[in-house]
């Protein structure tokens, strides 16, 4: 779908009048853009003489980013094929009372599946932010800068998620699941705060 077209096809149809790809899609995008650039930092350290008594460490990296980086492509049409799927319960008839009730219980359906794309962005950018800290002080020192758009952009895709999944949980019921998700997101924002802040500081010292 989404995830396999030209960077400048996907933003064409971004920005037209087109109801997808919306918010939760872009936040993966900007996102795996994050991981790309923390593997940029791991590939310009890998196999150089310098760095060589961190190889190991920044190979494992590696492949961990690279998976993560797919999954947040994933997530790029995930969150699309969730947002399509209101269109059907939109659709459903509410005139007797158990329509209604029908068409509810779709709904809060919908509403968890839509909730569940960004909440994944979230923790997926969560696990690539943890990975660059040591790219950042390990890896090639000449890329310090794109380790600091790593975390820039996982940040930001992270931040861009969250708005997502707050919008899905404000309709839904099930108050048990709201909570858990809340703090989840301000644990995860926590975390990833810290993170960020330490590796901008990286960045800064090195300017």
């Amino acid at each position: 779908m989404f995830a396999e077209k030209t960077i400048r096809d996907y933003l064409e149809v971004a920005a037209s009048g087109q109801e997808v790809p919306g918010g939760g899609s872009v936040s993966g995008v900007i996102a795996a853009l994050g991981a790309a650039m923390g593997e940029m930092v791991g590939n310009f350290t890998r196999g150089r003489k310098k760095y060589a008594e961190f190889e190991g460490e920044v190979v494992a990296i590696l492949g961990e980013l690279a998976r993560i980086r797919g999954e947040l492509l994933g997530c790029v049409d995930r969150d699309v094929e969730a947002f399509l799927k209101f269109n059907d319960v939109y659709a459903m008839p509410r005139e007797t009372e158990q329509e209604k009730q029908e068409r509810t219980a779709a709904m809060q359906l919908c509403l968890q599946g839509a909730m569940q794309p960004p909440m994944d962005i979230m923790r997926l950018s969560l696990e690539a932010l943890r990975l660059i800290p040591p790219l950042a002080q390990k890896g090639n020192s000449n890329l310090i800068t794109d380790a600091g758009v790593a975390v820039q952009g996982l940040f930001a895709g992270m931040k861009a998620a969250r708005y997502n999944v707050m919008i899905n949980l404000k309709w839904m019921q099930d108050e048990t699941v709201v909570q858990q998700r809340k703090e989840e997101v301000r644990n995860i924002l926590s975390e990833a705060g810290g993170i960020a802040g330490r590796v901008e500081a990286l960045v800064e010292a090195a300017l």
